[in-house]
């Protein structure tokens, strides 16, 4: 047994590091030394006290990367010492966790101070967004939100056989993003030019798929303007609280709405793997999208400036 500093959210707003004690790893597990483990956008609601789990206090975090410590019993495709990420096995939050094996996968070999740009956790949910949906050679597709996830869709879709790739975001220093990301065209959509492109893409018949990121209303309904008569809008945001839609054109132009978050797909632990696959070739480029990186005692600042969206906040990862 090994006793390891986790990270706590104890009351609204409030953070603690706590010592726990950490068994062997289990038959099927693998315990891993965290190095790096990316903060979610779920993990700034529940700093807030939203979308909880279980009362306070809590461990949290599900994003971690690190290496592997001890292997357990049964498990046959890790060793100790490979670089490995991991997904949805939580909390993940501490110096070192126990996780299923069939919940990592190995990542290329990498520096250590680059741990922090290979948290695949979410790439892993981008991958099995897209699986959930059924995306054809020429199609256009328009991503509504370039905030962290958006982008992980824009650097996955440009490697598709998709068409055009377009762009919509309130925040100009996003856009510049998704353009170094491979998007053909990017609109502020509340400006004079964003609604234009969007008028005339609308006019034209509107878009194959469209991706909504921004979690937003105006999003949303961007997207049901946006996409073409029988297309598809994957809503790959978390659209928390109540949104008001007009649903008849839904109907009347067949449109096809897919909820693409990770819990819809029953085979999500083996995106991991798939993942793992698509870093090695480049798809992913997080050095683009990580603007902030801190040690775990920071973890109070660094989800202050997750929840505000501060200093240029895009991505967040915590150190060990």
């Amino acid at each position: 047994m090994k006793t390891v500093d986790a990270c706590y959210i104890v009351s609204e707003k409030q953070t603690d590091i706590r010592k726990v004690e950490l068994d062997a790893p289990g038959n099927g597990e693998l315990q891993i030394e965290v190095k790096a483990c990316g903060i979610c956008a779920w993990d700034s609601y529940l700093f807030l006290g939203r979308d909880m789990t279980e009362p306070f206090p809590f461990q949290f975090g599900h994003e971690a990367v690190g290496v592997v410590a001890e292997v357990g019993e049964g498990v046959t495709e890790f060793e100790v010492g490979d670089q490995v990420f991991c997904i949805e096995g939580g909390p993940e939050l501490a110096q070192m966790i126990n996780i299923s094996a069939e919940k990592a996968a190995h990542l290329p070999g990498i520096p250590e101070k680059d741990f922090p740009y290979y948290v695949c956790e979410p790439a892993a949910c981008v991958v099995s967004g897209i699986n959930c949906i059924n995306v054809h050679p020429g199609d256009d597709v328009a991503v509504i939100g370039c905030g962290y996830m958006g982008l992980l869709n824009v650097q996955a879709y440009r490697r598709s056989l998709i068409g055009r790739l377009i762009c919509f975001d309130i925040d100009p220093r996003k856009l510049d993003i998704a353009r170094e990301c491979g998007a053909d065209a990017c609109y502020l959509s509340n400006s004079p030019e964003g609604r234009a492109a969007i008028e005339d893409m609308i006019q034209k018949g509107g878009i194959d798929i469209v991706v909504e990121c921004s979690g937003s209303q105006p999003g949303l309904q961007l997207a049901c303007d946006l996409v073409k008569t029988c297309g598809t809008i994957s809503n790959f945001a978390w659209h928390r609280g109540e949104r008001t839609i007009n649903c008849t054109p839904w109907h009347l132009r067949g449109i096809e709405i897919v909820n693409t978050s990770d819990a819809r797909d029953p085979h999500f632990p083996l995106q991991a793997a798939k993942t793992a696959k698509l870093v090695k070739a480049g798809v992913f480029d997080q050095r683009k999208l990580v603007t902030h990186i801190m040690d775990y005692h920071n973890i109070q600042e660094m989800l202050m400036i997750a929840h505000d969206h501060a200093d240029g906040y895009i991505k967040g990862v915590i150190t060990f």
